[in-house]
């Protein structure tokens, strides 16, 4: 049988070989043959042969065997053929694409939904490219805002203007402000002002000084500094209760702050072209209260990320911050939170992870909490989903909670605040001008503060107070939404509302001084390039405070409307008018500490540069 085999394959290959040798002859027999008759066809002037049909073999007489012809390149320059002698058909390949793309409006860009551009001279059909290819993992981000305000900072160049105002209850303001560039291409602004307002009662005043200085300091083209300095005082009295023909010394209700401090950062203009990036910021402040409380506070943080390759980033956050607060019975409090912030980063899937853990340090208690963030912008539509489980470490503060409230007593203690967040937020750019978004979020609260007012008889002597308490464990669902919408640099609006629900308090029976719903709308149009006008609308519902019977009871719900206009005169003066409590209706949003009625102030303007 293997012989077999080997006879055969001899046999093959012998006849694989002589059969281009007898194709070589055959080829030289016909080249002279129609030499010969391209020869005679010269003295004819019609060609006396009918045409072939294509796919049907010419009849041969005289010869059984048809021979090949081969096309010698000079026959082809000399005279064209008009006859195809050869039977083989040419063969050719027609490639009909299944599909014709179709490329989206340009319209795709405003997220807009594209229409299919029709085709008539080929097959219609739907292709759709992936969105990867049209948007590269789009971030929308916010729009800046193009409207402004007169006595808003302007780095153009050297320049400055000087605000002044009058209004009723005896109302005044004055304001310096000083922008300038020095030989560096450093930018220095310096704010300087004074406002103060006095109520019917002759407790009911208030008195702000404050100076504020931002700088942006250059090392080189790439790497800056920028600063902030800032010192204000706030002179009020506690006017909660107390009759107005009360015999006591105003001093025996002072409420005055100090707030003071300086902050620095550090940024890099060219992070997008190294993979290693750092982002230092260093902040200290001071806050002297009521009854010689005061508080240090030193916070440092600093964003360390690398970019390692095909969408990985390693991040590498560090968190410190201490306050020594000392309270006005002389005890000393510290507490210092130490956290870092370990994750990975990943760029998939046309979406965003973070992922990682969160090693803190609360006063030495060692804690761990999860880090999960997702961000995904949802294929051809304009919608952007994001969800996430996070933490947050709050170091109450004495400044912090005397803003939130300005008439509680210093506080007694300071807790650590733990924010246990899961939240789902979508983000919708309608279109150029319009974009709002919403989000939904499960809280779990350790050590919330609370405000609610201080059952004192001898408030008359001294003014009403308001106690801070920390609720050690508190549950709440959170809905926040926004919208936004900005025509050109001639209008902008912007809304905000949140809602807060609280599901559990384990040592309160209510959420003390918490406002359950807020809405805040807000207004800015240029007119013209002489006037501009904003407003600003507040709608809130009542906490719940304790009453003077112990019991708790819920405050009214407030709508307050303000409103504003700037009128240019003339390159140098100015002319505005601002108008607060418009519907002129007497809000509390602290039991029996209500606001003043309508207030109308105006003034000028004059600016300058050099």
């Amino acid at each position: 049988m293997k012989k077999l085999l080997k006879y055969i394959l001899l046999i093959f290959i012998l006849s694989y070989m002589v059969t281009p040798m007898y194709a070589k002859k055959r080829s030289k027999k016909s080249t002279q043959k129609t030499t010969q008759k391209k020869s005679k066809k010269k003295n004819n002037k019609k060609s006396t042969k009918k045409p072939i049909k294509k796919g049907r073999q010419p009849k041969n007489k005289g010869n059984n065997t048809y021979k090949i012809p081969q096309i010698i390149s000079e026959d082809i320059k000399e005279e064209p053929r008009t006859t195809k002698i050869d039977t083989i058909p040419e063969k050719v390949v027609t490639i009909m694409s299944a599909f014709k793309p179709q490329l989206k409006n340009v319209a795709k860009i405003g997220f807009l939904n594209a229409s299919v551009q029709i085709d008539t001279t080929s097959l219609q059909v739907e292709y759709n490219v992936p969105s990867q290819n049209l948007s590269f993992q789009y971030k929308p981000i916010s729009l800046i805002p193009r409207v402004y305000k007169i006595d808003s900072l302007i780095y153009l160049n050297n320049n400055g203007n000087i605000k002044a105002g009058y209004g009723n209850y005896f109302q005044h303001l004055l304001r310096f402000t000083y922008n300038m560039i020095d030989l560096n291409k450093n930018i220095h602004s310096l704010n300087v002002y004074n406002e103060a307002i006095s109520g019917l009662h002759h407790l009911q005043n208030q008195k702000v000084y404050g100076i504020n200085y931002i700088g942006d300091i250059n090392f080189d083209k790439n790497n800056r500094l920028s600063t902030q300095v800032y010192f204000k005082q706030n002179n009020n009295f506690r006017y909660g209760l107390v009759p107005d023909s009360v015999v006591y010394p105003n001093s025996n209700y002072k409420q005055n702050y100090t707030h003071y401090g300086i902050s620095l950062a550090f940024n890099n203009d060219q992070v997008q072209q190294t993979k290693l990036i750092y982002k230092p910021f260093v902040k200290y402040e001071h806050f002297d209260g009521i009854n010689n409380a005061s508080s240090n506070y030193f916070d440092i943080y600093n964003t360390i990320s690398y970019d390692y390759k095909n969408g990985i980033t390693f991040n590498f956050n560090i968190y410190y911050n201490h306050i020594q607060y000392n309270s006005a019975s002389n005890n000393s409090i510290s507490n210092s939170i130490l956290k870092f912030d370990p994750t990975i980063k990943l760029d998939k899937f046309n979406s965003l992870f973070n992922i990682g853990v969160s090693p803190t340090f609360e006063n030495g208690k060692y804690h761990i909490y999860p880090i999960i963030e997702f961000n995904k912008k949802l294929n051809d539509t304009n919608y952007v989903l994001m969800a996430g489980w996070k933490t947050e470490n709050i170091n109450n503060q004495y400044s912090n909670l005397a803003i939130t409230n300005p008439w509680i007593e210093a506080p007694k203690q300071l807790e650590l605040t733990t924010k246990d967040r899961k939240f789902i937020e979508i983000k919708i750019n309608a279109n150029k001008h319009l974009n709002y978004g919403f989000s939904l979020s499960f809280n779990n609260y350790n050590n919330l503060p609370l405000f609610n007012r201080i059952i004192d008889s001898n408030f008359v002597k001294k003014g009403l107070l308001y106690k801070t308490l920390f609720e050690q464990k508190a549950s709440t669902i959170e809905f926040d939404a926004n919208l936004r919408y900005q025509f050109s640099d001639k209008l902008l609006v912007q809304n905000t509302l949140k809602y807060i629900q609280f599901n559990s308090l384990q040592d309160n029976s209510s959420p003390w001084g918490i406002l359950p719903f807020e809405f805040e709308s807000n207004l800015n149009w240029k007119v013209n390039d002489k006037l501009s006008i904003d407003g600003n609308l507040k709608y809130w519902s009542g906490a719940t405070i304790s009453n003077q019977q112990n019991l708790p009871t819920k405050l009214s719900n407030p709508l307050v409307l303000g409103t504003g206009l700037n009128y240019k005169l003339s390159s140098k003066w100015t002319a505005w008018l601002k108008g607060q409590n418009l519907l002129d209706k007497p809000y509390e949003r602290w039991s029996e500490y209500p606001s003043l009625g309508v207030q109308l102030m105006g003034g000028i303007v004059y600016s300058f540069s050099k």
